[in-house]
């Protein structure tokens, strides 16, 4: 398990260096590519401490996780007790501004060869996608630190 959390540690590391390179260097799609990862990676790991993840698995009934469904889960067990940990960190909009950042990075993707596309769009999506990660990030480690702080 240490040595599992220290290669996780390393990958981390390094896909950071690779976003901030991205981003510094104007390689908005792979930033976004990046970022998306990350989310997906937080939303897992917040299910998983807070002993979720296997309820949400069943959840889905055979259909592999995906962040829509991961961030679905948090927002309604978050909404569900007022008192909960997941409700101290995750009862604003964040998991809804991750939603939309998310549909609209797909709609870009999707259409990136089928319309005229602004540097300045792309630009906008991968620094805003940037913030996002940085937000869920912290607020991930804070809910998992208290979680962790609980057993």
């Amino acid at each position: 398990m240490l040595e599992e959390n220290r290669q996780k540690y390393e990958n981390y590391k390094e896909q950071f260096k690779r976003l901030n390179r991205a981003l510094a260097n104007g390689f908005n799609l792979e930033a976004m590519f990046i970022e998306y990862a990350i989310l997906e990676d937080r939303t897992e790991s917040v299910l998983r401490h807070a002993g979720l993840w296997d309820t949400y698995l069943k959840s889905r009934k055979g259909r592999d996780p995906g962040i829509d469904s991961k961030i679905r889960y948090i927002k309604k067990a978050a909404e569900s007790n007022r008192k909960s940990i997941l409700h101290r960190y995750f009862s604003d909009d964040l998991l809804d501004q991750v939603l939309l950042w998310k549909d609209e990075r797909n709609r870009l993707i999707h259409a990136l060869l089928k319309q005229n596309l602004t540097a300045e769009e792309v630009t906008t999506l991968a620094t805003q996608g940037n913030e996002l990660v940085k937000t869920i990030r912290s607020r991930a480690s804070a809910c998992n630190s208290a979680f962790s702080r609980k057993k």
